[in-house]
C-alpha cells in the first residue's frame, strides 16, 4: 500500500482507539497527519460510512501490531530504567572511590 492508497478513515480509527498513543500516527508526518484529519473530514459529510470486510481485517491487524509494539516498548521503557539506575549506583561509586584516592 502506498501513501496515496492509505485509508485515512481507518488510519484515524486507528489512531484514536485509545491508549497511551491516542491520535499519534506513527511513521508519517505532521502534515501528512493533518491532511488524513482533513481526508477524513470531507469524506464523511453528507455520507454513510461503511467499512468493508478487508478494511475491518486491516483495522484488527493494526490494532493487533499496535499492542505488541506497545507491549515491546513497555518492556524495553523497563529494561532501560533499570539499567540506567544500575548505572547510575555504580557512577556514585566510582565518583566515591575516586575522591578517597585523591583526597
Amino acid at each position: 500500500m502506498t501513501l496515496l492508497e492509505l485509508d485515512p478513515d481507518l488510519w484515524m480509527e486507528v489512531g484514536s482507539s485509545g491508549g497511551p498513543d491516542k491520535n499519534r500516527v506513527y511513521g508519517l508526518s505532521n502534515t501528512t497527519t493533518e491532511n488524513l484529519r482533513a481526508a477524513r473530514s470531507v469524506s464523511t459529510v453528507g455520507s454513510s460510512q461503511s467499512v468493508s470486510s478487508t478494511q475491518s481485517k486491516e483495522f484488527v491487524a493494526l490494532q493487533q501490531h499496535t499492542a505488541q509494539l506497545t507491549e515491546k516498548y513497555d518492556h524495553l521503557s523497563a529494561e532501560h530504567a533499570q539499567l540506567k539506575a544500575e548505572h547510575e549506583q555504580r557512577y556514585a561509586q566510582l565518583k566515591m572511590e575516586h575522591t578517597q584516592l585523591y583526597a
